[in-house]
């Protein structure tokens, strides 16, 4: 048995090219998509050059909103050093505006007023939500047509030179790559019903 680790939301809907990126990025609904994405998963999307991003809400609650007093243009950043010296600001200033100490600065005003730190930024950040974990087994259940059993196997390999059969075909059977093997087919409940034969 081993564990897998399955992505997160967050890197299923920034993943280049995947279904959700395109739904968010390249649909003539796109906009509308992304709201309803917001609206079921919080947080908010950026632009990123031509693309959109989606932030989370734990990413947004460890981040910080400015704006700007002249044309009312709201600014997303992480990183208060890297934006203060990408807009010739101080982190000091910028705690300052986020506190409520300073009403604007450089031409900046908060976009709301946050318990920060005077000099490092928010009290306390928020744990991103790790990625789930799902348990993969190697055991596969086949249907003997001929029998009318159902076969629980934990090994293909050993099955397979148990009763002198294909072990490629039996992957194949048990990938659905191939509909049937010597009358093995891969148990389906739905079609074979729940409770027969052999386990």
């Amino acid at each position: 048995m081993e564990y897998r680790e399955l992505r997160t939301l967050q890197e299923a809907v920034n993943k280049r090219g995947s279904r959700l990126w395109i739904q968010m990025n390249d649909n003539s609904k796109s906009e509308k998509y992304r709201q309803r994405f917001i609206e079921t998963n919080g947080g908010f999307f950026i632009q990123d050059g031509r693309y959109w991003v989606w932030k989370t809400p734990e990413t947004e609650k460890n981040g910080y909103w400015l704006k700007r007093v002249d044309t009312g243009e709201k600014t997303f950043f992480e990183n208060m050093t890297e934006f203060g010296k990408l807009h010739g600001l101080t982190p000091v200033k910028i705690c300052e505006l986020l506190n409520g100490k300073r009403k604007t600065y450089k031409g900046w005003t908060a976009v709301e007023l946050r318990p920060v730190k005077d000099s490092e930024g928010s009290y306390e950040k928020v744990e991103e939500k790790k990625p789930e974990k799902i348990l993969i087994t190697k055991e596969v259940i086949f249907y003997d047509r001929a029998t009318k059993q159902k076969i629980m196997v934990k090994s293909i390999g050993e099955f397979a030179n148990q009763y002198n059969l294909d072990k490629q075909n039996l992957y194949k059977v048990a990938n659905g790559k191939m509909k049937s093997y010597k009358n093995l087919e891969l148990y389906n409940p739905f079609k074979h019903g729940m409770d027969f034969g052999q386990t």
